[in-house]
């Protein structure tokens, strides 16, 4: 029997799952992508020399036009293949929104939105971060 040899190539990239206080409730930040148009945080490959913090802020900064507060200690990681013969792995920071005022990156981002924690499940599309959000929210100890 012949076995076959399947060569996997790896990718890395890193984002944040953002939140701000907003009156009773906290409120997460939600980035459309232009290309497929599903909802998820921001995220970017980490390029070289950049430790995890460093791409996590640069790719929000980019993406959402945020300036954020990274909580070091708390961090979720998803893994995935977004095409045959790629795995992913996505490092996940918690961080607090500096400034509130969000500027889309107009050629990636179509939409960037401020989302009440209940229904931060209901509107992102993809079950793996469904799972490390509310992974990363029980870590975090944030109420509802």
């Amino acid at each position: 029997m012949e076995k076959k040899v399947i060569f996997m190539t790896k990718e890395k990239s890193c984002g944040a799952v953002i939140f701000r206080k907003h009156q009773d409730t906290y409120q997460f930040v939600l980035v459309q992508q232009r290309h497929g148009l599903h909802f998820g945080f921001p995220k970017g490959h980490v390029e070289k020399d950049e430790s995890e913090k460093m791409t996590a802020k640069r790719e929000v900064k980019e993406e959402t036009g945020l300036d954020v507060e990274i909580f070091d200690h708390l961090k979720a990681k998803t893994r995935y293949s977004p095409k045959k013969g790629v795995i992913k792995d996505v490092v996940y920071f918690l961080a607090k929104a500096v400034n509130q005022e969000v500027k889309p990156q107009e050629e990636e981002i179509a939409h960037v939105l401020w989302v009440d924690a209940s229904e931060v499940l209901n509107v992102l599309t993809y079950q793996t971060d469904k799972q490390m959000f509310i992974d990363l929210y029980q870590k975090a100890n944030l109420p509802i």
